[in-house]
Parts: structure tokens; sequence; C-alpha cells
């Protein structure tokens, strides 16, 4: 009914007529009177029929009955019997990928565990959960081992499809966020368990390769920079010697433009990945005459732009396909990007720098002791260097040993 302009009344919905116990009608439906988290309301039997709705006021009674003693109705056991992979991996996706306290994630590690839920799905996908057992874990890594998983992708615009080679601490990651979307499943009452609890990991601490193994020496960094730049790989040279003068990471050095160089203050403003802290990067020598030889050649907003679109950046994977060819062709170490970084950690360490201020120069939030354990390298020409300073005998003013008197002293 609709009084003026401004006002609109509207029509009261029709009362509730009681039928039978504990059953009303409205508007020709019939719902059912009972207690819910012990408050009483209405509940639609989704019938029009009270035969119909006295039935299902019944189950309701008996399944309610069933949970308050502990038992489940057959309905809800057969459904979680019936639960895949598939659907647990789905809500832990569309749930955010929250931490076991139910908090937000990085966007960083999100990216990571949804990138990591595409072989689990293509393996676990139509598997109950039920059927889920520890035995299944090692038959995804020989599946993953032998290149069972084919990833698909877009590569310039082009549907791309490649067979790849998992390996252990791929494997690790994927089944940690597994178990992930496990817990929140029991967290939801989705499942009654996590059938992986208790897994151990297949990756031991002596196997993995730390950056530090991969980063090369100045030496090294000059033959990769030449060699990239006789090749006409300007924009990967200059990447390569970008990383290695910063510390960045090559996901947080890839996007960057000419608006975060700040030329009278000699920093670059930049934004960091994972947990990252200190937002810029001092602008040492050797960054100043790389980034001027940049701009002279610069045809964009972009450091590094692609040579097909000046828009967009250099795609990571062709940079490392560019450096691991270079350390090839030249005979060296096998060298990536994160390798880069360590470089310029051992750089700073070399140089006096205590691991505290490195690892907030490079924004590190873990502070010194990740310095130490992932990063920390001393090269061996340093440690020669640095063993001319060690004294193994006490001298006079005039630099002539002292030693002790062989002359027994007679007791007093």
């Amino acid at each position: 009914m609709k009084l003026n302009d401004n006002v609109v009344v509207r029509p009261k919905a029709p009362a509730f007529e009681r039928i039978g116990e504990s059953l009303y009608r409205r508007g020709g439906a019939i719902f059912a009177r009972v207690r819910v988290n012990r408050r009483r309301t209405y509940r639609s039997t989704g019938t029009r029929e009270p035969r119909e709705a006295r039935a299902w006021l019944r189950k309701w009674k008996q399944e309610t009955f069933l949970l308050n003693c502990g038992i489940e109705p057959r309905g809800i056991t057969l459904h979680r019997e019936r639960v895949s992979a598939g659907e647990v991996l789905d809500l832990y996706d569309k749930a955010g990928c929250p931490t076991r306290s139910m908090q937000e994630k990085a966007a960083y590690t999100v990216r990571g565990e949804r990138y990591a839920m595409n072989p689990l799905r293509a393996y676990f996908r139509d598997l109950p959960i039920t059927a889920l057992t520890l035995a299944d874990c090692d038959k995804y890594l020989e599946w993953r081992n032998s290149g069972g998983y084919v990833a698909q992708f877009t590569l310039r615009g082009h549907a791309k499809t490649k067979r790849t080679n998992g390996g252990k601490r791929a494997v690790d990651f994927e089944l940690t966020v597994l178990g992930n979307a496990l817990n929140l499943a029991v967290r939801r009452g989705v499942i009654l368990s996590n059938p992986l609890m208790g897994r151990g990991r297949y990756t031991s601490a002596a196997e993995i390769r730390h950056c530090r193994e991969v980063a090369p020496t100045p030496e090294g960094l000059n033959r990769i920079e030449a060699h990239l730049r006789q090749l006409g790989e300007q924009t990967v040279a200059d990447l390569v010697c970008f990383l290695a003068y910063s510390g960045l990471r090559i996901g947080e050095a890839l996007p960057l433009d000419w608006e975060v160089v700040d030329w009278a203050e000699k920093l670059l403003h930049i934004k960091r990945e994972k947990r990252g802290i200190m937002p810029w990067v001092r602008i040492l020598p050797e960054m100043e005459a790389l980034l001027r030889a940049m701009k002279a050649r610069a045809v964009g907003s972009l450091l590094f732009p692609s040579p097909f679109d000046p828009t967009k950046p250099r795609e990571i994977s062709a940079i490392r396909h560019r450096i691991t060819s270079a350390c090839k062709a030249l005979g060296i170490g096998h060298v990536t990007p994160h390798g880069l970084r360590s470089y310029f950690v051992t750089q700073c360490r070399q140089s006096g720098l205590t691991d505290a201020e490195i690892a907030m120069l490079i924004g590190d939030k873990s502070g010194p002791a990740l310095i130490a354990k992932i990063y920390g390298d001393l090269r061996p020409d340093h440690l020669l260097a640095q063993t001319q300073r060690i004294r193994l005998t006490v001298t006079d003013g005039n630099g002539t040993p002292v030693t002790a008197d062989p002359t027994p002293r007679a007791a007093p």
C-alpha cells in the first residue's frame, strides 16, 4: 500500500496458523516449530501436505536426539564417506587458504599454495578422504618424480603443456597444502579426522641446496654479464647485475619502473614480498652506474620490459633460462636469481656488516639467524686474507716473540 511518494507501507506477512502439534501453516507452506541452539524457531518442511510434514518433524527429532547422544545420523555418515580430496581442496581454496588458527596468509603464500593445488587435484581429485592413507603419499611422490603431472600454462598468449618432474621439496610442500586443507575440513565438520596427521617429510636438511650454493663469484658475475651482453641480451644482463647489487628477489625487481628511482637521495623505493620490511634499497656506486646506462637505453616506464610488450615486465622463466644457458656456455657453476641475492649478502659480510644489519638491508624480518643459516657464506680468498690477522705468539714492542722463562723458579 502506497500512502504518498515518500512513505511505502508493506503488507504484513500472514500469521502462522497452527494445524497440529508443532506444525504451522503460512502462505500454503507448512513449518515446524523446533528448537535450534536452545532457541525455538520455525523451519520449513518443504511440503504442503500435513502427512509429509509430520514425517519430516519425526525425522528432525530423531536426528536431533542422535546428535545429542553423540551419534551421527546415517545420512551425515554416508556423506562424509563420499567426500573427495577435490572437494576438500575446493573448500580450502574458497576459504582463502587460512592458517590453522583461521588467520589470513600473505598474498605471496596464498598464490604459492593455489599453484601447488594443481598437481594435487590431478592426482587426488576423486579419491575419497576415508580411503586416503600415508601410503598414498609415497605413491604421489613416485608419480611426481616420474613426470606424471602435465602442467598447462599460457606463454605469450599461446596455451602450452609441459610434463614436469616434482622433487622431494616440491612434494613436501604440496602435501603440506593438502594437510592444511584436511585440517580445515575437520574444523568445518566435513570430515572427522585428518588421515595425513603425523606424516613425515621426504626432504632432509642435508639434501637442501641453499641459495649460497648457486651464487656466483665476483669473477663469475662479470663473465655472465659480458656473455649476455655479447649475445645482445641487454635487459637480462641488466637484471643480473641489478639483483646482485641490490639483494632483491626477482619477484620484487621485475615489476619496478623508473618512478621508484630517487636520484637525489640515492634510494630505490620498493615493495617487499613475503613478510619483507625496509621499503628501500641504497643505490651504491656500482648500482648508480648500472642505472645510468639502463636509463640511456630505456624505451618505456619499466626497468626490465618484455621484448614483446614494453608495458609488461620480462618473464621469470625466460630470465632463469638465459642465466642457466650462460653458465653452461661459460663452464661455471649453476647460478639462480636467488643466488644473486646471496651474492649481495656475501659481499656485505665480507665488507664487515653484521648479520643483523644485512637482514635489515635485504628486508628479511626473520633477522640474523636466517642470514647465518641460509645466505651466510665467506669465500676462500676472503678467508685466506683473514688468516693473515691471526697471531699465534705474543711479541714485544719490537716484534720479537716473547717466550716463557725455561728456568724453574725456587719455591719461596
